[in-house]
């Protein structure tokens, strides 16, 4: 007796298995991805206080930002009680401001050049001392040269922040250098202009003020020859 075909068109007595061809496929597929993403790794936080050079770096920001400040606010006023002519003493100023816009292009370039950037702090330290020393002796006789200087010395502010980002080998170590060295600066500014006005109106003239101004320099010629030393904050603050 003949078999009749089953009606879904298969052979009697055949199983036909099918295999999902696609599995294998896709468990490549997955495996392939998951092999190309790229393992986030979030950089570990520096323990920036332990940083000497971090430190240094912050109270030469924050000492430069102190003389600039006394600078733009007393300095017109110094020359106009020395018989310079209002207009004149504004000009004076303004002389004093502009000589930071060529030289912010000029000194970040040498900088970036020299294995060590305290020379650099040494040369803008010692205008900064001469210019004070011409307010004191001979105001009025002087009175442009001293401005030059002083501009030339209020550049320390272009070269801290590009030393900011020498001193750190990452971006992460560069944002967190800049944002303890420049919120650690400005706060050790805050009393510098108010004492000058403090010790001008005791004193009733401009001997103690540019005294202090002076003696202010001291420091931060030492701290800016610190912190322009050949290393980073990653070194020392990961210890």
């Amino acid at each position: 007796m003949a078999e009749t075909p089953a009606s879904d068109g298969t052979q009697p007595g055949r199983k036909e298995t099918s295999a999902p061809a696609s599995t294998g496929h896709a468990r490549e597929e997955t495996s392939a991805s998951a092999s190309t993403t790229p393992a986030r790794e979030e950089a570990p936080r520096l323990r920036i206080t332990r940083s000497r050079t971090a430190w240094a770096l912050a109270v030469f920001f924050g000492l430069q930002a102190t003389a600039a400040y006394i600078t733009m606010g007393w300095m017109a006023q110094i020359f106009r009680d020395a018989g310079v002519p209002a207009g004149t003493a504004g000009l004076l100023l303004a002389v004093t401001m502009v000589m930071g816009v060529p030289l912010a292009f000029v000194i970040p370039r040498l900088a970036t050049r020299l294995p060590h950037q305290g020379p650099i702090v040494l040369a803008l330290g010692v205008c900064g001392l001469a210019g004070y020393a011409g307010l004191y002796l001979a105001p009025a006789g002087g009175a442009w040269a001293w401005a030059v200087l002083l501009g030339v010395a209020n550049c320390a502010f272009p070269l801290a922040l590009t030393m900011v980002g020498m001193r750190a080998r990452s971006g992460p170590g560069v944002a967190q250098l800049s944002a303890f060295a420049q919120s650690t600066g400005y706060l050790i500014s805050i009393p510098g202009p108010l004492l000058v006005g403090v010790l001008y109106q005791h004193s009733g003239g401009w001997g103690l003020p540019i005294a202090l101004m002076s003696a202010l320099m001291i420091p931060q010629m030492a701290v800016g020859f610190l912190a322009g030393r050949d290393r980073t904050v990653e070194d020392e603050a990961g210890r």
